[in-house]
């Protein structure tokens, strides 16, 4: 399982009222990402959102999301100084989940999308992202990381 994999797992746990491990459909990741990628885009893509860390003193942990080596954490509190309430609940609103969840599964999401954007720590072009992340999507569902829901 890839790192991104092991993410998305988090993530959804993370916001499961059960707390069990649920493993998302095609179609919830499908969303997540998606909502994500149109955030960075808006915002400048990578190299707006570097910018807006920078600005908000955060700029040593997105580069290392960015760079080949370990990625650094960042915790909610951190995410919302940097990319705005507002921004946030968009990503919530679009993602299907509680808009106070928000911070928490973008501290989560966003260091392994920038990751797996920046390979060889290289920031590719803001038109680019879309089909990056289709990528990303694409080789998620070749490792099988997606259940799909059966009907009882």
């Amino acid at each position: 399982m890839s790192l991104l994999n092991d993410v998305l797992k988090s993530v959804f746990a993370k916001t499961n009222p059960t707390g069990q491990e649920q493993v998302p459909s095609q179609g919830q990741a499908d969303v997540l990402i998606t909502a994500a990628l149109a955030m960075l885009d808006q915002a400048g893509g990578i190299q707006g959102i570097i910018e807006k860390f920078q600005r908000s003193g955060l700029g040593d942990i997105v580069a290392s999301w960015v760079g080949t080596g370990q990625n650094q954490p960042i915790n909610p509190d951190q995410i919302t100084a940097a990319l705005g309430e507002d921004n946030i609940a968009v990503v919530a609103q679009q993602a299907s989940i509680p808009a106070d969840q928000g911070s928490n599964v973008l501290a989560e999401l966003l260091p392994a999308i920038i990751d797996k954007l920046t390979p060889q720590g290289k920031v590719p072009e803001q038109g680019q992202l879309l089909d990056l992340g289709k990528t990303i999507l694409s080789s998620l569902a070749a490792s099988g990381f997606f259940v799909e829901k059966t009907q009882a």
